[in-house]
C-alpha cells in the first residue's frame, strides 16, 4: 500500500476514566492479524477519505456495549462474541469508549447508508495511515496497539 505523506497525527493515550458520559463507542475488530477500518459517511468533507474504527453515537438509556453491538449490526451486519474494554479517548470534546474483539468471520459487506468503504489493514499499514494523517480521530492506532498488548498479556 502506498500512502502520501501529510503531517503525522499525534499518538494518543486513553483518557483517564471519569464520570463523564460516553458519547460514542468504537470497536477494534481483528481477523487473521488484520484490523477493520471504515470510511464513515460524514458531513465533514475532510473526514470522508479518512479511516476510523466502526461504531457510533450512544443513544439515551443505552449502555456502551449495547450501543456498540447495535452499531456493528447496523454498519457491518456483524455480531461480536465478546468485547474487551480498551478505555476512553477524547475527540472533539466527546468521550469515545473503545472496545476490541477478535472475530472468526471476514467482513466484506457494509451498509452504504452508514459507511463509504471498509478495508482490512495490518498493524504496519495502520502505522502508515497514521503517519500520513489518514486516520479520522487520531486514536485508532493507539487503540489497536492497546488491543494487541491486552491480547498478548492474556496469552501469558
Amino acid at each position: 500500500m502506498r500512502i502520501s505523506q501529510v503531517a503525522p497525527q499525534r499518538s494518543r493515550k486513553p483518557a483517564a476514566q471519569s464520570s463523564s458520559a460516553v458519547d460514542r463507542v468504537r470497536c477494534v475488530l481483528m481477523h487473521e492479524q488484520r484490523y477493520l477500518l471504515a470510511q464513515h459517511n460524514s458531513r465533514r468533507r475532510e473526514n470522508r477519505s479518512r479511516w476510523g474504527l466502526a461504531g457510533g453515537r450512544v443513544r439515551d438509556r443505552e449502555n456502551p456495549q449495547e450501543c456498540l453491538r447495535r452499531e456493528l449490526m447496523e454498519e457491518l451486519g456483524c455480531r461480536v462474541p465478546h468485547l474487551i474494554e480498551l478505555g476512553d479517548w477524547q475527540h472533539r470534546d466527546e468521550t469515545h469508549r473503545i472496545f476490541g474483539c477478535e472475530i472468526a468471520q471476514n467482513i466484506d459487506t457494509f451498509n452504504t447508508d452508514e459507511l463509504c468503504a471498509i478495508a482490512w489493514f495490518t498493524h504496519a499499514e495502520v502505522v502508515q495511515l497514521a503517519s500520513a494523517g489518514r486516520l479520522r480521530t487520531g486514536f485508532e492506532l493507539a487503540a489497536i496497539t492497546t488491543f494487541e498488548r491486552r491480547r498478548a498479556s492474556a496469552r501469558k
